[in-house]
């Protein structure tokens, strides 16, 4: 796989989230994700955890916005606000990977 091992990282989380959130079999792109992530002998699961927890929180967030049809534009701005900052973390440990 040619790609980053901060975007597999991202990617196996998303990937993991979309597993236990939705019904969509994703198991055999999760086990691709986490076989590249084990080629790696250095110690990723700080940044695993950390990754998974800040796209569980722009997950949530963003199901507010999508579940917030009856809310006022300020709310969803405020959401969309959330989002953008979590995203500006979420960069952040994908740069210290």
């Amino acid at each position: 796989m040619k790609m980053p091992i901060s975007e597999i990282i991202d990617r196996y989380t998303i990937t993991k989230l979309k597993s236990e959130r939705t019904q969509e079999d994703v198991i055999q792109e999760l086990e691709t994700y986490k076989k590249e992530i084990l080629n790696y002998n250095i110690g990723l699961d700080d940044f695993i955890e950390r990754m998974y927890d800040i796209n569980s929180q722009i997950w949530n967030t963003e199901a507010d916005i999508r579940k917030g049809t009856d809310l006022p534009l300020e709310e969803i701005g405020r959401l969309a606000l959330k989002v953008r900052d979590l995203n500006c973390i979420r960069n952040g440990i994908k740069a210290e990977i």
